[in-house]
């Protein structure tokens, strides 16, 4: 599971620095999301890397400060296809020099063509919007 563990610790670093070509190289060409709300099918074009600079200036915004992995729970579903439960910590300040940690798991399948895992479903199981608005971050 060290091609798990590796993929990860680079997902950790793009959900910090949100670096468009890191983020997008992780998510497989279409993949699908889904929250208590609901699930969509989403594709990995310019669509979705133009939303990665939205989605910085969001959180900046909201006093972002820094997301951390915590625990991963990984299961091998076949020789391609993987579960990994993860479970994370985001730090907010907000006001300033109130530092505010949100924990939240998301669940991801991975495929790995050979030539390493992408995302291809994931399921986070808090509403993220709500823990905000309930967490004070948002109206």
């Amino acid at each position: 599971m060290r091609k798990i563990e590796e993929f990860f610790a680079r997902y950790e670093q793009g959900a910090n620095n949100f670096d468009p070509d890191l983020v997008v190289s992780q998510f497989s060409e279409q993949f699908m999301g889904a929250d208590p709300n609901g699930a969509a099918c989403l594709n990995n074009d310019a669509a979705f890397r133009a939303a990665i600079p939205q989605r910085q200036a969001f959180f900046r915004d909201i006093g972002f400060r820094s997301a951390r992995i915590l625990a991963i729970e990984s299961t091998a579903l076949d020789e391609r296809y993987t579960l990994a439960k993860v479970h994370w910590r985001m730090l907010f300040e907000r006001p300033a020099g109130t530092p505010r940690p949100f924990e939240f798991t998301i669940s991801y399948v991975l495929f790995d063509p050979g030539s390493g895992p992408k995302v291809v479903f994931y399921i986070s199981h808090e509403d993220e919007r709500q823990t905000m608005r309930e967490g004070g971050l948002i109206p």
